[in-house]
């Protein structure tokens, strides 16, 4: 179904008064001013996070020229940035990263490092490597509104916690340049999975 047909539908709705608010998950670039162009977008949510910076490259720009908000998912990696995973798990395939190309064995292990710079970046701020990500996120832009999931109110406190965590620009660019230097391995999704994803 084209995206102006849905953009329509949902005008429809809003000027019925049941709907106040439209956003856009996994949508490519076109796709957003194609919708936009029908419909203001209010949002457009994606994965975002240090292991996944696609978003920054056609995605970020297109938001800021047409004032649209950004709402990463798994902005800690699936919990790898938090410390919650180690080189030697293995996934049971109810969990989502079971079949996730990242979470094998020997991506798993290689990709270690971003999590060992998390960390030693999370002491040198006296944070955790979770709030650190997290506040990595937040200053990117300030129209970024991430979305950590968890099931724990010890993790929900710690993610509230993240805005009090400040970078500066020269800490920002430290952190770019060395995150550059970082090698990772595997991609973020499934091949079918990837296959769904809007490229546009």
């Amino acid at each position: 179904m084209p995206i102006e047909d849905v953009a329509e539908t949902v005008k429809a709705l809003i000027q019925e008064g049941k709907v106040k608010h439209w956003g856009l998950s996994e949508a490519g670039a076109r796709t957003i001013r194609r919708a936009h162009a029908v419909l203001p977008v209010t949002a457009v949510q994606s994965e975002y996070a240090m292991w996944w910076r696609e978003p920054e490259t056609r995605i970020f720009p297109t938001l800021e020229e047409l004032g649209i908000g950004f709402v990463p998912y798994c902005p800690t990696a699936r919990s790898f940035l938090a410390g919650a995973v180690n080189p030697s798990q293995r996934f049971d395939s109810t969990d989502r990263r079971h079949n996730l190309p990242r979470f094998q064995p020997d991506a798993l292990a290689k990709n270690m490092a971003l999590f060992e710079f998390a960390q030693s970046w999370a002491r040198r701020k006296n944070t955790t490597p979770v709030q650190f990500a997290l506040a990595w996120v937040m200053a990117q832009r300030p129209w970024i509104v991430p979305i950590p999931g968890t099931t724990q109110y010890p993790h929900l406190i710690e993610n509230i916690g993240a805005p009090k965590v400040q970078l500066t620009d020269s800490e920002l660019r430290e952190i770019d340049a060395a995150l550059a230097k970082i090698p990772l391995q595997g991609g973020r999704a499934d091949p079918f999975t990837e296959s769904q994803f809007d490229k546009s």
